[in-house]
């Protein structure tokens, strides 16, 4: 996907103030401003462009499909859903500069229609089935709406499909994915990155990658000048 010139230099006016310590949404709208972006282009930034430091320190957390031999896969599941969710949906998707591919939709803690949600998890039940993990477990919020029946739905295909696991409704899934100490967990929440005991899988990104040939817009590839 290419991105516009004025996108670019709004990157690198934001990573220089971010680098300096200045507050992140002060320089959001700041930047955002200056620039005119758009509430898409503005999320992006937010949710996409960190230090170099936290570059660095999520870059040893990053896990492989391969390291998930054999192992729990701890599962951020409304993250995750809304994620691949969102690229089905057209919406806008994107691999921050941090490596970690996140949505741009905005609906986080909304609901996506039922249908969205059902080929998301049809798409995770296919792609975890071409893999080697030995247990799949599922984590979602319980003051959501529908969860009850998605929780029940999940736990469903996880019996129909012979995979060992579970999914549970609980109130701070955030919590127990920053605390929970064996195998991998898959999020792109950067607070449950920086503060996890164990390596993060990009699920969403690999079963984005593993059905289509997504264009994403990669924010890893754009050049800092002002450093």
């Amino acid at each position: 996907m290419l991105v516009a010139d004025n996108f670019i230099n709004a990157t690198n006016d934001y990573i220089y103030l971010l680098e300096r310590k200045y507050p992140q949404k002060a320089i959001l709208k700041l930047i955002g401003d200056k620039y005119l972006l758009s509430g898409i282009e503005r999320t992006i930034l937010f949710r996409g462009i960190t230090t170099q430091n936290k570059i660095v320190s999520r870059s040893t957390k990053l896990a492989t499909e391969t390291e998930l031999y054999h192992q729990t896969l701890h599962i951020d599941c409304y993250n995750t859903l809304i994620t691949i969710g969102s690229y089905l949906n057209g919406s806008t998707v994107f691999v921050g500069n941090d490596n970690f591919l996140r949505d741009a939709s905005e609906i986080h803690g909304k609901i996506f229609r039922t249908e969205l949600y059902e080929k998301s998890l049809s798409l995770i039940f296919y792609y975890l089935k071409t893999i080697n993990i030995s247990e799949v477990l599922f984590y979602l919020d319980k003051p959501v709406s529908y969860s009850g029946k998605l929780c029940q739905d999940i736990n469903d295909l996880l019996t129909k499909e012979k995979i060992n696991g579970n999914a549970q409704t609980c109130e701070s899934p955030d919590f127990i994915l920053k605390n929970v100490d064996y195998g991998f967990c898959s999020t792109s929440d950067s607070i449950i990155i920086d503060n996890s005991k164990i390596k993060i899988f990009d699920l969403s990104r690999k079963t984005i990658e593993f059905h289509f040939n997504p264009n994403f817009l990669d924010l890893t590839i754009i050049k800092v000048t002002n450093q």
